[in-house]
């Protein structure tokens, strides 16, 4: 017989008069779906007396019924002590759990912990879904070295941790987005001073090329006013020019463009004096 991993759960009760059969309800909707089954269900009561009280249920076969007894009631020890059944169904069910699952000692002392007075479900459920899971992690090699339910201490515990973490996580997260914000704003400011300085440069390269103008122009106008003057000769013009230039009062590109202004303008004067040329001759012949 192939059995799925076991469970024993326990359930206490400090009052019986709330009892709606919500439970039995969903008990039965996890069998329907075939979640689980319910090897053996033992209600038990306890009175003022400690006489106990109780009620079983059970999914197994009338075979299998035959075959592991009734477990619960052998292994709780309800029944003044085992019996060969119960022995055989508890090293079945031994042999199912493997190395993981409730002791005997553990499953012994369920029946020491019912009070006078109040009540106790015991459940012992295979868990028929993780048969096949079971089956493909032994094939693969895989066993079973921890299992459990968390407690709520546990769980409560576990979320602070998890809280704390997300915390760290998004505190983390918040510092990269500063700093990444910061670089930002770093990488603007160097931009803008970067702009900044260009347009430094280039004021003050116009600047420059302004005053060269001026002093070119200051330079040209005096060498103007000495001829004008008679200081200097007609003739002496480009001599004087050179001098200039190689005194650095002058800047050559200046002086070339004065140059070319004066070639085109002598080439204007030209054709306009050979147009008046070919003009005079017409009227002479005519």
């Amino acid at each position: 017989m192939e059995i799925g991993p076991i469970q024993l759960i326990a359930f206490a009760f400090e009052r019986t008069d709330r009892f709606k059969g919500d439970i039995i309800k969903e008990l039965n909707d996890l069998r329907t779906r075939g979640v689980v089954r319910v090897l053996d269900l033992l209600f038990v009561m306890k009175d003022e007396q400690g006489n106990i009280m109780s009620y079983q249920d059970s999914q197994l076969t009338a075979e299998e019924e035959r075959e592991m007894g009734d477990v619960l009631t052998t292994l709780l020890g309800l029944d003044g002590g085992a019996t060969p059944e119960g022995e055989a169904a508890a090293e079945s069910l031994a042999m199912a759990e493997a190395e993981y699952g409730l002791t005997m000692g553990d499953i012994e002392t369920l029946a020491d912990q019912i009070e006078p007075g109040q009540a106790a479900a015991v459940l012992l459920v295979e868990h028929v879904w993780a048969i096949d899971f079971r089956d493909a992690l032994q094939d693969a090699g895989g066993r079973m070295v921890a299992q459990g339910f968390l407690t709520p201490q546990v769980i409560m515990m576990v979320g602070r941790e998890i809280q704390a973490v997300a915390e760290a996580e998004a505190a983390i997260e918040m510092a990269h987005a500063v700093k990444g914000a910061a670089i930002l704003d770093a990488l603007v400011t160097v931009a803008e001073a970067e702009a900044v300085k260009e347009a430094a440069i280039e004021e003050a390269v116009e600047t420059v090329v302004t005053a060269e103008l001026v002093k070119t122009a200051a330079v040209a106008e005096a060498v103007r006013t000495l001829i004008i003057a008679g200081m200097i000769e007609e003739a002496a013009t480009e001599e004087a020019i050179a001098t200039l230039l190689a005194a650095g009062l002058l800047e050559a590109a200046a002086v070339e463009e004065a140059e070319d202004v004066v070639a085109q303008a002598e080439a204007v004067a030209a054709a306009a004096s050979a147009k008046d040329g070919d003009s005079a001759a017409v009227g002479e012949s005519a």
